[in-house]
């Protein structure tokens, strides 16, 4: 790298004068992008006469050291899209112009450095490099002038926001020193946006939405509309009971409006026909609220959701053989929030356990259905996805190759949801270093697959993993994965060769942040003490919601103590009346078959929602499976809650701050 630096870049610098005004061209263009109401031909020319001098730097080691940290700083740990040709091009430009900030800065006054550093950082930013953005604000002084003070503060809060340090963006823009400086409109939204974005990564969604309805005034007609849509869409993440609290609560009418519009939103979710009358109600009464003169789109296209709802429905589910259980569950669970909520449609049931689902939904077809919700293996799930369907198919399961087929919308209960989240989960809170443990079979191997997959794409490691058999001791196989074997086998050649006895307290490895584990309630309840019981007791465990058991006594869940893990609403929230009539009805609604009945709520549901989600793809249901959203391919992501277990109880981690 030595030798690069120093023969390249000799080189550049003693050409510079013949690339001169193509430098200024490309600096020209970067300061628009950061300055684009501030640029002016004076400006710069400050700073260009500024970058482009005619004597070399005073120090070329300092040199070395500026251009490494453009150079050679670490790289993103997420994975990112390849970047065309031209934005490649466009990066190597800003990277030679960073460059010449860094060598300017190098021979310039204390103030004027500050200046263009900062100018430099602004510039990685742009390019989203928070890395090594971060590098150069820290070559800032410490007390930059007032002048330059208000963009050093925002350009560390923008870096701690790309890192997704929220909490730290937060004190950035909370520094007193902000006090003082005078705003312009432009000032006072840039940092309004910033603290929105920075509440929201902290999930204090209250918070989050205060800064944007505070800042609307300053906005666009354009891009307040795009705000309101944002407004709402963030309060949507709080639950209806707190949403209704806080409207209560709320000082301005601004905020009140919009609490009460997000609480009637998630309160007639499951009923279009009912989420409508409530709408126009809302409408008459705030009729002068910004929201009223422009809904969000979500409730714009609810007049033609409820217009275009089916009138016949097909379920094509099994009733009878290894799928029967729950098939029924499943129909079970879509019947009850049909009669619960005096659903018009009239529902026709197709068994699948003996029948060929292309020739059912031909019938369902000449039974009028004009929308499917089944089938639920994902073989017949998959032979569906290769047809060309007329009608829409809400299938409870995934295909196997993931076929895409506009028609057919993919929901169910995958695993794969799950594990994604858990290892977001596990990197946001800090870990790196995972240490797998799964049991031996197609289902272990799949999942421990995917999720291997997808921790090393978020730039984790799994540093070691095992995988288990259905024994009742796993003390060999935790020992072994520990490196405790190791050792003690240490101890014993050291005892060997002093001849002595002494006190001896075997040691675990050191590089594992968290163990993920995939098991059912029964494995973990030998695995969890186990690792605890060779010295692992301080490494977190992540875990799938396949262990929790809502049917185990206190006494049976104490050894699952200290696991964290992914739960759908269902089986974690309040029961509510509904639930309970379900549960009465079905006494297995409330035990293993739970998430199914969950299944099939969700299905029911969902289905006059489709249309809406496909056309607004941040819009959201808020399941009893989990936060529903439709992705690109037509699939039904879930988003879940989180539990954990301690003194042999399940305590729902919070995943909603209401920032005061």
């Amino acid at each position: 790298m030595a030798a690069i630096l120093t023969g390249d870049l000799a080189g550049t610098i003693l050409r510079r004068a013949c690339h001169k005004s193509v430098r200024m061209a490309l600096i020209d263009r970067d300061i628009q992008r950061i300055y684009p109401e501030n640029h002016s031909a004076a400006m710069t020319s400050s700073i260009i006469n500024s970058v482009i001098p005619g004597s070399l730097p005073r120090s070329l080691i300092y040199l070395a050291f500026l251009i490494c940290l453009v150079s050679c700083g670490s790289q993103p740990a997420r994975e990112r899209p390849a970047k065309s040709s031209q934005a490649s091009a466009l990066t190597a430009a800003q990277t030679q112009n960073i460059q010449q900030l860094l060598l300017t800065a190098d021979r310039s006054t204390t103030a004027r450095a500050d200046e263009l550093k900062i100018t430099a950082a602004e510039l990685a930013l742009t390019s989203e490099d928070a890395v090594q953005a971060q590098k150069i604000l820290a070559l800032v002084s410490q007390t930059p002038p007032t002048p330059l003070l208000q963009r050093f503060i925002l350009a560390q809060a923008r870096v701690a926001l790309r890192l997704e340090q929220p909490q730290l963006a937060l004190q950035w823009l909370a520094d007193n020193r902000l006090v003082g400086i005078p705003m312009t409109s432009a000032d006072q939204l840039a940092q309004g946006q910033l603290r929105a974005q920075a509440y929201l990564l902290a999930r204090s969604y209250l918070a989050s939405a205060r800064e944007k309805i505070a800042f609307d005034p300053l906005l666009s007609e354009a891009a307040r509309n795009a705000n309101h849509d944002s407004i709402f869409d963030t309060l949507l993440s709080i639950p209806t009971r707190s949403l209704t609290t806080q409207a209560e609560a709320a000082i301005t009418s601004d905020l009140r409006g919009w609490l009460s519009l997000a609480a009637m939103t998630q309160q007639y979710q499951s009923d279009p026909v009912l989420q409508l009358q409530a709408l126009n109600n809302w409408r008459r009464v705030w009729s002068f609220h910004p929201a009223a003169t422009r809904l969000p789109m979500s409730l714009q296209l609810l007049t033609e959701v409820v217009r275009d709802q089916p009138k016949i429905i097909a379920l094509l589910l099994p009733l009878q053989g290894d799928l029967g259980l729950y098939g029924r569950a499943i129909r079970d669970g879509i019947l009850a929030s049909h009669y619960q909520r005096h659903g018009q449609a009239e529902i026709k049931l197709f068994d699948t356990s003996d029948a060929d689902v292309k020739t059912l939904l031909i019938e369902a077809q000449a039974a009028g259905a004009e929308l499917v919700i089944g089938p639920l293996s994902r073989e017949n799930v998959t032979l569906l996805a290769r047809e060309q369907l007329s009608i829409p198919v809400l299938a409870l399961n995934r295909s196997i190759d993931a076929t895409d087929n506009p028609a057919l919308y993919q929901f169910g209960l995958a695993p794969e949801d799950e594990i994604y989240q858990i290892a977001e989960q596990a990197y946001k809170d800090g870990q790196r270093n995972a240490l797998m443990i799964y049991p031996s079979g197609e289902w272990g191997n799949r999942n421990a697959a995917v999720f291997q997959k997808y921790w090393a794409g978020l730039g984790g490691n799994v540093i070691d993993s095992a995988e288990y058999t259905n024994q009742k001791d796993y003390s060999d196989l935790i020992k072994t994965l520990l490196a405790v074997d190791k050792s003690e086998s240490r101890s014993a050649d050291l005892r060997r060769i002093i001849g002595e006895r002494f006190e001896f307290t075997p040691r675990r490895r050191q590089d594992i942040d968290f163990v993920f584990l995939l098991a059912n309630s029964a494995q973990a309840r030998g695995i969890n003490p186990t690792l605890a019981f060779y010295y692992a007791e301080d490494i977190p465990v992540y875990a799938t919601s396949n262990i929790h058991d809502s049917s185990h006594s206190k006494i049976e869940a104490i050894d699952l103590n200290g696991i964290r893990f992914s739960e759908i609403p269902w089986k974690l929230m309040e029961i509510d009346v509904f639930q309970r009539q379900i549960q009465t009805t079905w006494p297995a609604a409330g035990a293993q078959l739970s998430a199914f009945y969950a299944l099939g709520v969700d299905a029911y549901q969902l289905y006059p929602r489709l249309k809406q989600l496909k056309a607004l793809r941040n819009s959201k249901i808020h399941g009893v499976t989990g936060v529903l959203r439709l992705n690109e391919d037509n699939v039904l992501t879930r988003e879940l809650m989180w539990g954990r277990f301690e003194n042999g109880r399940v305590t729902i981690m919070p995943a909603i701050t209401d920032a005061s």
